[in-house]
């Protein structure tokens, strides 16, 4: 009788976390925001990112990258970065889509008032 080793079971992606909204200050002199997406399943998901519903492409706008799950937007605009952000996760067994996070872009005084109300 064959036993079944857990570490070689398949299975469909499942988020160990799932992205949160950001607020980038305007006058940060790092112009580089960070979303973070992560999550398991067998065989190992790839990632891919959605703004206000279209697919990233990293390959025709070289401003965004990914690593592992995370998307780096550098030289981030408010423009034409601010809004909903979805992180899709997929493998042969399924995909997932996360919830909807905002992407905003605040002065930094607006920015430590905001930090201020919630931490109250």
């Amino acid at each position: 009788m064959q036993q079944i080793n857990p570490e070689n079971e398949e299975f469909g992606p499942v988020f160990i976390q799932e992205p949160d909204d950001v607020i980038f200050p305007l006058d940060s002199d790092e112009k580089k925001v960070m979303i973070h997406c992560e999550a398991r399943g067998n065989p190992p998901p790839t990632y891919s990112w959605y703004i206000n519903g279209t697919e990233v492409d990293s390959k025709t706008d070289y401003r965004y990258s990914f690593i592992d799950g995370d998307l780096i937007i550098t030289n981030a605009s408010e423009i034409t970065d601010n809004g909903k952000y979805q992180c899709q996760v997929e493998n042969s067994y399924g995909i997932i889509l996360s919830r909807e996070v905002l992407l905003q872009f605040a002065c930094w005084c607006c920015c430590l008032l905001i930090c201020i109300c919630v931490a109250a």
